[in-house]
C-alpha cells in the first residue's frame, strides 16, 4: 500500500510538471511548400504568419464564405473540379449582387486545398490554411481553427468560414493536421485586444 502510494505521488507529480510544459512548435522535417491565394481582390490589413516563415493575406473573397452546411477539406487537381466547385458556390448569389469571376490555375503547375468548416452561427469564427510541407512521402496540410469567439463581438447571422489556397502541383497523398487556436491566443497574435 505503501508503495503504491509513492508511485501514485511520483505520476502525480510528473504529470503536473510535463502538463505545464508549453506545446512543442510544429517543425517541418522535410520541404515546406509555398502556399499561394486563389487570384482575387487585393485585401488591405494585417498579415497572418505562416508556420515555416513568411506571411500570407487573410482569407478573402469571394472563398472566404463557402456555403456548406459541414466541414470541409478539399484537395482539387483538375479544371473540371474546380469549376463544378464553382459553380456551387455561386449558384445562391443573386445576379445583381454580381457573380465573382472564376479564377484561372494552372492545374499542370498547382492544385487547390480548400478548409470550410461549415454553417457557423455568427461572425467571429476563423478557419486558414497556414502551412503545408513534404514529408515521408506525403503532403502534411496544416489548417489552424478559431472556434471559441468569446474575446471577439460577432455579428449574430449564420457564417460559413473557408480559405483556400494554391500549392505545387504534387501526386502524394495529402493529410490535414488541425489546429485549435483559443481565442485569447487569436486576439493576442493580430493585437485585436486592446
Amino acid at each position: 500500500m505503501k508503495w503504491a502510494l509513492i508511485l501514485f505521488s511520483v505520476l502525480t507529480s510528473l504529470s503536473w510538471l510535463f502538463g505545464v510544459q508549453e506545446k512543442q512548435p510544429i517543425v517541418c522535417h522535410g520541404k515546406p511548400l509555398s502556399i499561394a491565394l486563389l487570384p482575387g481582390p487585393k485585401m488591405t490589413g494585417p498579415s497572418l504568419p505562416l508556420r515555416f516563415g513568411g506571411t500570407r493575406e487573410f482569407p478573402r473573397p469571394p472563398i472566404n464564405s463557402l456555403r456548406s452546411d459541414n466541414e470541409l477539406r478539399l484537395v482539387i487537381k483538375s479544371q473540371e473540379e474546380f469549376s463544378s466547385l464553382w459553380r456551387r458556390f455561386i449558384g445562391p448569389v443573386p445576379p445583381e449582387q454580381g457573380v465573382p469571376p472564376f479564377p484561372e490555375i494552372d492545374f499542370s503547375k498547382e492544385i487547390v486545398i480548400i478548409a470550410a468548416m461549415g454553417t457557423r452561427p455568427t461572425s467571429g469564427y476563423w478557419i486558414f490554411v497556414d502551412g503545408a510541407c513534404e514529408v515521408d512521402g506525403q503532403v502534411e496540410v496544416f489548417v489552424s481553427n478559431v472556434e471559441d469567439t468569446s474575446c471577439i463581438g460577432g455579428l449574430t447571422s449564420l457564417t460559413y468560414p473557408a480559405d483556400a489556397v494554391r500549392l505545387p502541383r504534387t501526386d502524394l497523398p495529402i493529410v490535414f493536421r488541425e489546429t485549435q487556436i483559443p481565442c485569447t491566443e487569436w486576439a493576442r497574435r493580430f493585437k485585436l485586444l486592446q
